[in-house]
């Protein structure tokens, strides 16, 4: 099939239609590099509606600050935006890699699916009915690439964000090639590094409601499903359940109006016992050993959970979780070697070492300076200049009396746990540094100090034996060291009889 770079087609036909359960045993596998670019949004300002969804909330805006151009003939880029498969294709999908991991409901993503059809599909296991479940849908309806001569399909890669631009397309229902009246939309979807999502809207002719969805279904929103396998008689098959959805408003649609999903921590995004356990969120997190996974039980893994039974051995307290793993660890920072947290205001998270292993704070700063670029940052959120920063040394102190010498220990992010606030209502960022310091366990301490008192003694007892020997040379002792010792054997006990030995 025709490809485009930074993108690998699946040759997945997908199906509208409307029906129930499905069944597939396909695997998405195909995969390319994208190229690294950055381009940041426009601030947007006046917010007409906000829900809480529980994993996202909704925030609706009615200007066009959110849109980011990448069709090239408007704007510039170092990097082809145009995917060739996608843009003369109807019903198809094409796999993407991210530059960058997206959580998508907590869950870490690694690649995204674009479709002709308006969405993004976002499962791991390729079917015919794509729009029944696990999809990010800024506007899904029957679109048509391959009509329009100037319809095409963009999507733009950077450190921080992924983009896929619906630019002119056509229904296909809708479409008379005799007319020269058919009317076409042009819209987007952003996918954050930090998980949000913003669906923005340039051209939209008529109320999507009027969108014909006999073959097709039309929906804005996103939803994610989870993974249950049967097998009966010798066969295998995998069956998805939607768990969760958010389906917006169609009203909402319409040109220069922006849609933002703020994602919400979840059970999943802890990567050890102690942050699971302690997690202040509208989810009932437990933690799972032996699959090393937090969760309400309620996730894209759920097979997983059920397999190893974490309902019934889940950890919900602190206090009785196990030594962490190495998993458990975050990623080292590149040029000092040393775990690396990055903490947002008024927000709070554990960090542990694994197995005995105990904390210690090298250094951490709270400032607004490290605000800037990080995953804190709303975006489109401008630098204000503030370099507005706790004292570094008074930072370390507090944290180092917290934590060091302890396996885990909770960081907060805060202007109550530091006891004051420089810059209140200022937002922050608390980067801490901290490495893991060996410790021997108890039952370690005891061998080493039984090998070491075995050692004396045989050490001692030898000596004892050579000085009984030597001083009794007519016992099997004093015998035995004349016969092998070489330096009795040469030189004490050495006759003058011209011959050497005894």
């Amino acid at each position: 099939s025709t490809q485009s770079t930074g993108s690998s087609g699946i040759n997945a036909e997908y199906g509208g239609q409307k029906s129930g359960t499905f069944q597939y045993n396909t695997r998405l596998s195909k995969r390319d590099s994208p190229s690294s670019l950055s381009k940041q949004a426009s601030p947007s300002s006046q917010i007409i509606q906000e829900i809480n969804h529980d994993y996202y909330k909704s925030l609706i805006f009615v200007n066009d600050s959110a849109w980011i151009e990448i069709n090239p003939t408007k704007t510039s880029f170092d990097q082809d935006v145009v995917h060739e498969g996608l843009s003369s294709s109807f019903r198809y999908a094409y796999n993407i890699l991210l530059p960058f991991t997206f959580p998508y409901y907590g869950l870490p993503l690694e690649t995204i699916t674009p479709t002709t059809g308006g969405f993004i599909f976002v499962g791991e296991l390729i079917h015919n009915q794509l729009t029944e479940t696990q999809y990010i849908a800024p506007l899904m309806a029957e679109f048509d690439p391959s009509l329009g001569n100037d319809s095409y399909i963009y999507y733009y890669l950077s450190d921080n964000v992924a983009i896929v631009q619906w630019d002119n397309v056509y229904l296909h229902s809708d479409y008379d090639p005799n007319s020269s009246d058919n009317q076409a939309f042009t819209f987007q979807a952003q996918l954050y590094k930090s998980g949000d999502i913003v669906f923005a809207y340039k051209e939209v002719p008529y109320h999507p409601k009027l969108i014909d969805d006999t073959s097709h279904y039309v929906r804005v929103g996103i939803a994610e499903a989870y993974y249950e396998v049967d097998t009966s008689h010798g066969v295998t098959v995998t069956y998805v359940h939607q768990y969760h959805s958010i389906d917006l408003d169609f009203d909402l649609v319409v040109n220069y109006t922006e849609i933002t999903l703020q994602a919400e921590k979840t059970c999943l995004s802890s990567k050890s016992c102690a942050d699971c356990t302690t997690q202040e969120i509208d989810f009932e997190c437990s933690w799972c050993p032996k699959i090393q996974q937090c969760s309400d039980g309620i996730s894209r893994w759920r097979q997983n959970w059920k397999d190893a039974n974490c309902d019934a051995s889940g950890v919900t307290k602190l206090e009785t979780c196990p030594n962490e793993e190495e998993s458990a660890l975050p990623s080292t920072h590149a040029s000092t070697g040393f775990y690396e947290i990055v903490l947002c205001q008024d927000s709070k998270t554990a960090i542990v070492c694994s197995g005995e292993d105990t904390l210690l704070i090298d250094s951490a700063s709270f400032s607004r300076t490290n605000y800037y670029g990080s995953l804190c940052q709303r975006r489109g959120e401008g630098n204000d200049g503030s370099q507005c920063q706790y004292d570094n040394d008074y930072v370390l102190n507090k944290l180092a009396a917290k934590c060091n010498h302890n396996r885990a220990c909770i960081v907060e992010a805060s202007a109550e746990f530091f006891e004051t606030d420089p810059c209140p209502d200022t937002p922050k960022t608390l980067n801490v540094y901290y490495k893991c310091k060996s410790h021997a366990t108890a039952a370690d301490k005891a061998l080493i100090a039984f090998i070491v008192i075995l050692l004396l003694c045989l050490v001692g007892g030898l000596a004892l034996w050579v000085v009984y020997a030597y001083r009794n040379p007519t016992t099997p002792s004093g015998l035995f060291l004349i016969k092998y010792g070489r330096f009795w054997k040469g030189s004490i006990y050495k006759e003058d009889t011209g011959e050497s030995g005894i």
